[in-house]
């Protein structure tokens, strides 16, 4: 198991484990984490059923590790399953290649080297090594941590929150975007709860103390062309640097309207809770059956047998993912309201010190 580090003042820092898929505001998010004088990062987990895979998801976990110049031995990384525990769901192969090269923003190779080992293991040995709960951030889909809750119940209790960027309650889905998806049929749902959706209805059921930073509050957080001038006139570190650069590679995506601070608004609200003003919803998560793929988000090439051996079959891309007020489940808390000029100096000022 590869181990990183973090600041030499962790005694008294907030341990955490960073689930994630590696895509374009999880490198900003990691990076959030790993300057944060208050973050103890003790586990990143790659969610490899979303938009990074696994392999240039790891190289780029650590290549970014490298980039704050004082990240020593001391944090586990590993991958989890490529797929998702049902269905054949995938994101946008552009989307995918955008994660796995990183924008086409070069970063030095790094020379630390992982031993395998899945996900799963790495959270629940983390969990387990913590002389203190742990808040686990979740930001792409929720394979592993579904994965994680079946084969290690009893680690519920070692938990403080689970911080999940995912789903919406009251405002439309995320599913179409212009010139990707054009013509889907699904309305209803965000990206990472679609995906796989049977994931995220059992952490839904799971009793976990989880905190949803879905679209409802990530629509107040959109990335500008000032946010990015911003941006580019407070850059001091490697760090900072290199996510200008990203920004810059990516001005066709801010001009869109499409780009927000989805993942690092989760990390943000993570280490300050004062940042979510929300209210506790009982939810679900649909996925059913059909036999009528939608293949313009299916992946055939995914195993016939899910995890646990049964048949993988293919979910309705209409419903699934949406997210359903159900009374029989425990409730969240679900973010409304956040700070927008707060979150963005926030971010600027952690980055670059």
């Amino acid at each position: 198991m590869l181990l990183l580090g973090c600041f030499s003042s962790v005694s008294q820092a907030k341990p955490i484990i960073f689930d994630n898929d590696m895509a374009i505001d999880d490198w900003a998010a990691l990076l959030y984490l790993l300057h944060h004088p208050e973050a103890d990062v003790i586990a990143i987990t790659i969610s490899a059923s979303g938009e990074t895979r696994c392999q240039p998801g790891i190289a780029n976990t650590l290549s970014l590790s490298d980039l704050p110049g004082n990240v020593a031995q001391g944090i586990a990384v590993a991958c989890g399953d490529d797929w998702p525990l049902d269905g054949y769901f995938v994101f946008p192969e552009a989307w995918r290649v955008d994660s796995d090269t990183l924008s086409g923003v070069p970063v030095k190779k790094s020379q630390r080297t992982v031993a395998k080992a899945h996900a799963v293991e790495v959270i629940h040995k983390a969990l387990q090594d913590s002389a203190t709960p742990v808040t686990l951030v979740a930001t792409g889909p929720l394979t592993n941590i579904a994965q994680w809750l079946e084969r290690y119940p009893t680690d519920k209790a070692r938990v403080e929150q689970l911080v999940i960027m995912g789903g919406n309650v009251d405002v439309p889905g995320n599913i179409i975007v212009p010139n990707f998806t054009d013509g889907h049929p699904n309305k209803t749902a965000e990206w990472n709860i679609f995906v796989d959706p049977l994931a995220a209805d059992k952490v839904m059921q799971s009793g976990l103390p989880v905190v949803l930073v879905g679209l409802d509050v990530t629509n107040s957080v959109r990335v500008t062309n000032k946010v990015a001038k911003d941006f580019k006139q407070a850059v001091k570190t490697t760090s900072a640097k290199f996510w200008d650069q990203v920004l810059d590679k990516n001005d066709w995506f801010i001009a869109s309207g499409e780009y927000y601070f989805w993942d690092t608004l989760a990390v943000l609200i993570a280490m300050d809770s004062s940042l979510c003003e929300g209210d506790m919803q009982s939810l679900k998560v649909a996925y059913q059956a059909t036999d009528k793929p939608w293949e313009q988000t299916t992946d055939m090439r995914m195993p016939d047998k899910r995890w646990d051996g049964k048949a993988r079959v293919h979910l309705d891309a209409k419903t699934a993912g949406t997210l359903i007020k159900d009374a029989r489940y425990p409730a969240v808390k679900v973010c409304r309201k956040t700070q927008p000029e707060k979150i963005f100096a926030e971010f600027r000022q952690v980055i670059n010190q």
